[in-house]
């Protein structure tokens, strides 16, 4: 909890919202996203429900705001399933920045658990705006925004993720290149049922091919046998630059550490919430509007959410065997990855596949520009400069492969699928109707 109130804390300076001024629309919504963030690191959710998380809750912050801009236009009819949602009533004065508010709030409550520290933030928020807004516009805003966010939370409930809860311990295929629990936790396949809940933009998660992977062979002279000496190779020549590289993006929402009979968990940024927060640095140094947010960190969310829904389909359809037990089987029994190999098979690459999602859509809306990543110095990974969101994407990928828990084809195979996740979403959203100028 110390953590969030540092990085909040932080935030809060940087968006300029201090109480008794007139509070920033966008602040609001940075505000939120971060919040957000910070309550899946302390809730431990994987990375395909974080995913999912960050989709919805902007999508509640979307169509309860968007009003406020005109050209905009609501996302019913344009997302899979996304039939309807509450408009405001005709001729009514409303103030967006508390219908928002309220939407994030009613939304999180049925998103994660702690909710406290969500409610926490709605109730500062709503105190910070009572104070200008009019008592009558203030409680019709914030009935309006509890109606979009209820109307959210149903149509979050319908994409068939709460069955993937109940259903059974998913029961792993038993053959010479199926994955394996890992060492050192050799847990359970985290998630493994998340590739079969509804997408969000794509039409389903088999809409794009993802490139398969190297036919598995054993033997010392085959492709599948070099990928994996490349693998282990690597690791043992890792520069200084590359570890950092993979400790930078490593973003393992737990990571056990074990110190004798002594072992703990400690908490990481989410691969999605690293992306959302890259979103974030970039628009409030740019200083983008509300509405504008509103969109970016949507759009980023469904490439996240469909991203990892399309490459958890994959990963449970190949079931591929993970360098480190493929490496201690067939090469050296005793090589560890420098990284902790994550529960779940290996191709394609998570990572890779989110990231380069992501890319495609910040690069839509910003173009190719230099950008400075802090997401990390608070877990003590410094700071990194980039030449552009695709660069990286490409970092963020092959940190995978320095990292030791990935091939090279599984990260190159993810980079590829990824990239048309993302272009494939800013090619079918509309956010403004015909005419209308950003």
């Amino acid at each position: 909890m110390y953590r969030f109130f540092i990085s909040f804390a932080l935030l809060t300076c940087l968006a300029g919202t201090l109480f008794g001024r007139e509070v920033s629309g966008a602040s609001i919504v940075h505000e939120w996203n971060r919040a957000i963030i910070e309550v899946i690191m302390e809730d431990g959710f994987g990375p395909p429900i974080a995913a999912r998380i960050h989709a919805y809750a902007n999508l509640a912050g979307y169509q309860a705001g968007y009003h406020a801009e005109p050209g905009c236009q609501s996302l019913v009819g344009q997302l899979q399933g996304f039939e309807s949602c509450p408009e405001p009533s005709p001729g009514q004065t409303y103030d967006w920045r508390v219908a928002i508010v309220a939407a994030f709030q009613t939304a999180s409550q049925k998103l994660v658990y702690r909710i406290g520290i969500t409610d926490s933030l709605a109730n500062r928020q709503f105190s910070e705006l009572s104070a200008t807004v009019p008592a009558d516009v203030f409680q019709r805003s914030k009935e309006y925004g509890v109606s979009v966010g209820k109307a959210i939370n149903a149509y979050a409930k319908s994409d068939g993720y709460a069955r993937t809860q109940g259903l059974p311990d998913w029961e792993w295929p038993r053959c010479d290149s199926c994955w394996v629990p890992t060492p050192p936790n050799f847990a359970k396949p985290l998630s493994p049922y998340c590739g079969m809940v509804r997408t969000i933009v794509l039409t389903s998660a088999n809409q794009f091919r993802v490139p398969p992977n190297i036919p598995f062979d054993t033997s010392r002279g085959s492709e599948f046998y070099a990928a994996a000496t490349e693998v282990l190779e690597l690791s043992k020549s890792l520069s200084k630059e590359q570890r950092h590289i993979a400790e930078f993006w490593n973003d393992n929402p737990v990571v056990t550490s074990y110190h004798g009979h002594f072992i703990y968990n400690s908490r990481q940024i989410s691969p999605g919430g690293h992306w959302m927060n890259i979103a974030m640095q970039v628009m409030v140094a740019d200083k983008t509007p509300m509405v504008r947010a509103l969109e970016v960190y949507s759009s980023v969310a469904f490439a996240l959410f469909d991203g990892f829904t399309a490459c958890w389909a994959e990963k449970f359809r190949s079931t591929l065997i993970r360098p480190v037990t493929y490496i201690n089987l067939y090469i050296d029994p005793t090589w560890e990855p420098m990284l902790q190999t994550p529960p779940f098979p290996e191709h394609a690459s998570g990572h890779s596949t989110i990231t380069a999602a992501a890319a495609e859509v910040l690069t839509h809306h910003f173009g190719d520009r230099p950008f400075v990543d802090s997401t990390e110095h608070i877990f003590g990974f410094g700071v990194r400069s980039f030449t552009s969101f695709r660069q990286a994407a490409l970092e963020a990928s092959v940190s995978r492969l320095y990292g030791g828990i990935h091939y090279r084809r599984g990260c190159d195979a993810g980079n590829e699928h990824g990239a048309n996740i993302g272009r494939h979403v800013v090619a079918t959203l509309n956010y403004r109707s015909t005419g209308s100028q950003r």
